[in-house]
């Protein structure tokens, strides 16, 4: 029986990826994360020196960013997960992914990744479009936030800089800018998402409600 799809999107330290794994990993279903794609792009970019503001140049580049549940690779070479979390790939990626053409590039590279995991059996997939945009049939959709001091608590954490709070805190507040106004595909909960604000939250807490959503599902199926 073909598996389900759950999308977990949501702003930068919202909690996605550390939710989507947990959930992923009890429900035995794959993990895939979208924004690897596009934060692949925005490095290639950064280290080809291209103009990010050159929407067909990126979008060019863009076509040698693959994706699957181990993550993106650019030239069928795996990028170490770090080197897409730093701020300045962070910040070029909200920049790269508000271009039309890359977004029809990398498009259908997310779509077959997340189709050939619902084949397999079933796929959590993280990102910010998710649910609106990428996968708008998957059966379950949620959307995640929280207090934006909060978030940037949780990244600093996340990639050992909590002597650079003020820093990332400006970082996901411009992200937060330019991913809600941009004009395609905004950040936004899809009409049939389940919002969960996880500013309170604990991760287990979290991740119960996402799991007995999804299990729900399951046995209705």
């Amino acid at each position: 029986m073909k598996g389900i799809l759950v999308t977990i999107d949501g702003p930068a330290g919202s909690g996605k990826s550390s939710v989507a794994r947990q959930v992923a990993g009890r429900l035995g279903f794959v993990n895939l994360n979208t924004g690897a794609a596009y934060r692949a792009a925005a490095l290639l970019a950064l280290r080809e020196g291209a103009d990010l503001s050159d929407g067909p140049r990126v979008a060019d580049l863009a076509r040698r960013v693959g994706l699957d549940p181990g993550g993106a690779s650019i030239d069928g070479k795996r990028v170490p997960d770090p080197d897409l979390r730093t701020p300045e790939v962070a910040a070029a990626a909200s920049r790269v992914s508000a271009g039309a053409g890359l977004r029809e590039v990398l498009l259908p590279v997310q779509r077959a990744a997340a189709n050939e995991a619902r084949d397999g059996g079933g796929a959590v997939v993280e990102g910010r479009d998710i649910g609106t945009v990428v996968l708008p049939d998957a059966e379950l959709k949620i959307f995640l936030s929280a207090d934006p001091e909060e978030r940037a608590r949780r990244r600093a954490r996340q990639t050992g800089r909590e002597g650079e709070l003020d820093r990332i805190r400006e970082a996901i507040s411009r992200r937060d800018r330019q991913d809600s106004e941009r004009e395609v595909s905004p950040l936004k909960p899809a009409p049939d998402a389940v919002v969960l604000d996880t500013t309170e939250l604990a991760l287990e807490e979290v991740v119960t409600r996402v799991l007995d959503l999804a299990n729900g599902l399951r046995r209705g199926a």
